[in-house]
């Protein structure tokens, strides 16, 4: 009789710690890191905008000095983050694993909010050469945040709070984008000129430095704010998820790199980049030309797609949610339509967007939306299904991915300055968006055809099989497809 009461005791004090508060530092940190995201794509993408205000004095506040560029030479500004970044994904991902995310992400921030207060300077002394160097290095260090955002958040994330938490930090994609695009337009044409939208994030930056610095932790064990009833939940919960115990698994380098389906996989993604790319980097380029609206305009009709991009990601994701929840559909075909509808659509509004009339703004605008709304769900087609080819080494694997993409960023901005000579020609344009649409077109047909959504045989080393023949008990118990589609924040769009 005492042994049962001590037993119902232990069990339902068990459960008041597994239930945790519903608000706490982990929300903090998740808060913290969607800030992090926000400034960081911010700082990425205000150069699009900031490019039209100092190469224009007259679109934006005439008081500020402007520089001549050529076409050229405006492609490889925009493009010399993603030349820089292509280098420390994967690097990034593999010392915030080991030794923890919060000094990378201070460090990183840090520094790029430093070379962003530093970009004026860099034009006036030493021209677009310098900038470019100096936005080369500001990417390099850009490359590091998404894998250590990741490594953070898997430290304080409970699954079944993935979710909420993990939406929350990914959003800062769009947001940031937002932020980018009409905040910077808006102090361009203010008094204080466009250089202020490089030294307004680079100062929030730092401030934001100051507070991760006090209340960031690497993991819950480390947090000085912390409750006990907070820490055992979150750390009970992880290690209920943790499906891999003791050493991990050697990489099998070469069957990944000869892998059909993830070798399809990058190949989507890359074609996916290179939409989502074009688009950030060129939509204030493409608005001036046609348009040639002031910068404040620009920017906020540049900014307007983004907000339905950041609106579209929670309908994709209740969509998800309501299919594996109330219907049959099985994990293949929901990833498949979801990406085809959030690759052909923008392919198709792409191909609408050459043949509008120039006079026709709402008809342009009404195209560019429908091209960058859609994009939000490629996170859930095909950003996941590396975690349904190999849940061990899914980082790996997004970080090959990150990387591709981030070529197809630095690529795609110097083909399209070769090809749009003269900003004013839509007929230039059309050829920028009708080749976008073809790859884009092919991208997700390979997809359809030859992408799989089950683990792959090179997911456990051969010792690692083994060991499961050898022991039924430590089998991992099959993921539903509900888990595996609503874990969005797992794996975002870099």
């Amino acid at each position: 009789m005492q042994w049962s009461l001590l037993c119902a005791m232990t069990i339902k004090s068990f459960n008041l710690v597994v239930k945790g508060p519903k608000w706490g530092v982990r929300h903090l940190q998740v808060l913290l890191l969607f800030a992090c995201a926000t400034l960081v794509v911010a700082q990425r993408f205000n150069m699009s905008v900031a490019i039209v205000a100092f190469t224009n004095a007259n679109s934006s506040n005439p008081n500020y000095p402007e520089y001549h560029l050529t076409e050229p030479q405006k492609s490889y500004i925009l493009s010399s983050p993603f030349w820089g970044s292509c280098c420390t994904h994967m690097m990034s991902g593999y010392l915030s694993s080991r030794f923890g995310a919060k000094v990378l992400l201070l460090a990183i921030m840090l520094l790029i909010a430093l070379l962003s207060i530093a970009t004026p300077f860099a034009m006036a002394w030493g021209g677009w050469q310098l900038l470019f160097w100096l936005r080369f290095v500001q990417g390099l260090v850009m490359g590091g945040m998404w894998p250590c955002l990741y490594t953070h958040l898997a430290k304080w994330c409970p699954k079944k709070e993935a979710n909420r938490m993990g939406g929350v930090m990914t959003t800062g994609l769009d947001c940031g984008t937002i932020m980018g695009f009409a905040l910077s337009g808006v102090l361009s044409a203010s008094p204080l000129g466009w250089p202020s939208t490089f030294y307004v994030p680079g100062y929030l930056g730092i401030v934001w430095c100051l507070i991760f610095l006090r209340y960031g932790a690497n993991s819950p064990a480390e947090s000085k704010f912390i409750s006990l009833a907070e820490r055992k939940h979150i750390e009970l919960a992880l290690e209920q998820s943790q499906v891999i115990r003791g050493p991990a698994p050697p990489v099998p380098w070469l069957r990944i790199l000869t892998s059909r389906p993830f070798i399809v996989l990058a190949f989507c993604k890359m074609s996916q980049a290179c939409s989502f790319y074009t688009l950030m980097q060129q939509i204030p380029r493409f608005i001036h030309g046609i348009f040639n609206f002031s910068i404040a305009m620009n920017a906020l009709l540049s900014a307007l797609p983004f907000v339905v991009m950041l609106m579209s990601s929670y309908g994709y994701i209740f969509l998800a949610e309501y299919l594996t929840r109330h219907t049959d559909i099985s994990l293949p075909v929901l990833r498949k339509t979801i990406n085809s509808i959030a690759t052909w659509t923008p392919a198709v509004a792409l191909v609408a967007l050459s043949y509008v009339s120039e006079q026709n703004v709402v008809g342009t605008m009404f195209c560019l939306i429908g091209a960058t709304g859609a994009i939000s769900g490629q996170v859930i087609g095909s950003t996941l299904n590396h975690m349904d080819l190999s849940p061990n080494f899914a980082g790996l694997l997004v970080g090959i991915s990150t990387t591709l993409m981030s070529a197809a960023g630095v690529i795609s901005p110097i083909l399209i300055g070769l090809t749009v000579t003269k900003e004013s020609d839509r007929s230039q344009w059309r050829t920028v968006f009708l080749g976008i649409s073809v790859i884009l077109f092919f991208g997700n047909l390979m997809y359809l055809i030859f992408g799989e959504m089950t683990v792959q045989s090179w997911n456990d080393s051969p010792s690692k099989e083994t060991e499961t023949e050898a022991s039924p008990k430590t089998q991992t118990a099959p993921t539903s497809a509900a888990e595996e589609t609503i874990s969005v924040e797992r794996f975002s769009y870099l």
